[in-house]
């Protein structure tokens, strides 16, 4: 008689576990914690604007002084981003990453205890050094965090990460107010940046055992496997038309995105005596706006849209938002609640346009141009970090100053007419590559035709002597 051993059909452990499966799990965690971080990185740009400009007006210091505050976060954004976009290969993706979140949640918890400082001179110091170095630490993460996105993303759909990504950013500058007035209203001056700080702390540690270092080596060694590296160059990648184009329209919209960040809050309590927390209600409509329209710009510019196109009418939109955020003609009308968050909304509009239309443009310029290895992928995302943080310096230090100096709707003309500037250059750009195109492909046209006419032997039979009619 013979025995028969039963075995267990369904014999899975998690040793046995699909290794495609785990890995895919893993991404997925990952894109996670990178979308998290993102928007707090943007809740960190925002969460003081419903409130900061009175703290400051409370010891003795302007609209201005309070606006170079806003700014002070782009200014090392500029120095470093580039650097960090240079030598992302040397120092490593997750590494450049982690370190930018852990700065930036540090900074944010020590930024909550700056009212404890009564003069005015000493508080703004320390509030241009706090904000300094968590530029710093942002400046670290957004140069890291588009290059880790798209590893970690299906191919063919990367304008849809960065779209995504650019979301994130938005929802957390549009959420910012809100959080930073409700939480300022409740806890003070120092909840607002404790909660955004330990929550930046909480995922920079996740991403220490998350992130796994070693594809980023696995995806160089592939990358030498492919071909010889070709090394990025600053100069190489700013010499093409199309990218002077995107840097351009990119820190013109910056400018837009920062102008009233300073002015809105201390223009709507004079104006309608709105409060902090009354006030942090309107910075949500831009960036919702942003949230909404970004990652539907992103699909329809990976199913082909020309991202010159949409620059076009985002450059349009935010002229119009600003006029009617005036109001000046041909928005003729009396400055109403109603018309502030109109205005707000169409700027956000042209601004979700504009910012993922330029990366987009930026991307496919490199790409066609250079290889598209992890080093030219980080410099094209610090150019672009870059360009949106010099946008965001003028318009954060230039809006704080032409409130005081001009007033309110005099200083959102000043922006409408940046916009028709990048307007005209986006389109002449668009008309001179369209005819530099055309000779080429006319010159090429003709060379072919004159490869192809029949080759006429004089001479003996099977004489090599030909003429080329």
């Amino acid at each position: 008689m013979v025995e028969r051993t039963m075995e267990p059909e369904n014999d899975v452990t998690n040793d046995t576990i699909d290794p495609e499966t785990k890995n895919s799990r893993v991404r997925f965690f990952s894109l996670i914690i990178l979308g998290s971080s993102t928007f707090l990185a943007g809740c960190t740009l925002s969460i003081l604007a419903p409130f900061y400009s009175k703290e400051a007006e409370e010891r003795g210091l302007s609209i201005t002084a309070s606006g170079t505050v806003f700014a002070a976060v782009f200014v090392l954004q500029i120095i470093f981003t580039p650097l960090f976009g240079k030598y992302i290969q040397v120092i490593g993706s997750t590494k450049l990453f982690i370190f930018g979140v852990i700065t930036s949640g540090v900074t944010n918890i020590l930024f909550g205890f700056l009212p404890a400082i009564k003069s005015g001179p000493v508080f703004l110091g320390a509030s241009l050094a706090m904000r300094s170095v968590t530029a710093l630490g942002e400046s670290a993460m957004n140069t890291a965090v588009y290059p880790l996105a798209r590893k970690r993303c299906a191919k063919g759909s990367q304008a849809s990460m960065m779209s995504m990504l650019e979301t994130m950013i938005g929802f957390g500058t549009t959420i910012g107010p809100f959080v930073g007035g409700i939480l300022f209203e409740y806890g003070g001056f120092y909840l607002p940046f404790a909660t955004c700080g330990s929550m930046l702390l909480v995922l920079g540690g996740m991403a220490y055992f998350v992130l796994d270092p070693s594809e980023e080596a696995e995806a160089a060694a592939k990358e030498e496997d492919d071909g010889p590296v070709e090394k990025g160059s600053f100069r190489k990648l700013l010499s093409y038309p199309m990218m002077i184009l995107a840097c351009i329209v990119t820190i013109v919209t910056g400018i837009s995105t920062q102008w009233y960040q300073p002015s809105l809050e201390p223009y709507v309590r004079k104006q309608f005596g709105m409060n902090s927390f009354e006030a942090s209600l309107l910075f949500i409509i831009d960036g919702g706006v942003y949230a909404l329209i970004t990652p539907i710009i992103g699909k329809l510019l990976d199913k082909g849209l020309d991202s010159r196109v949409v620059l076009v009418f985002g450059s349009v939109i935010i002229c119009f938002g600003y006029l009617l955020l005036a109001p000046a003609p041909p928005f003729l009308f009396a400055p109403s609640l109603v018309q502030i968050g109109v205005g707000a909304g169409v700027h956000g509009m042209g601004m979700a346009m504009n910012f993922i239309g330029t990366l987009t443009l930026m991307t496919q310029t490199a790409g066609k141009k250079s290889s598209d290895n992890e080093q030219i992928q980080g410099m094209v995302t610090s150019i672009w970090i870059t360009c949106e943080s010099l946008g965001g310096f003028i318009g954060a230090a230039g809006g704080g100053a032409a409130f005081d100096k001009f007033g309110w709707s005099t200083s959102c003309v000043v922006v409408a007419g940046c916009q028709i500037v990048s307007l005209v250059l986006v389109v002449s750009v668009w008309f001179i590559t369209l005819f530099s195109n055309n000779k080429v492909y006319m010159k090429e046209e003709n060379e072919k035709l004159i490869d192809n006419n029949p080759k006429l032997n004089y001479g003996s039979y099977g004489s090599n002597n030909n003429i080329t009619v």
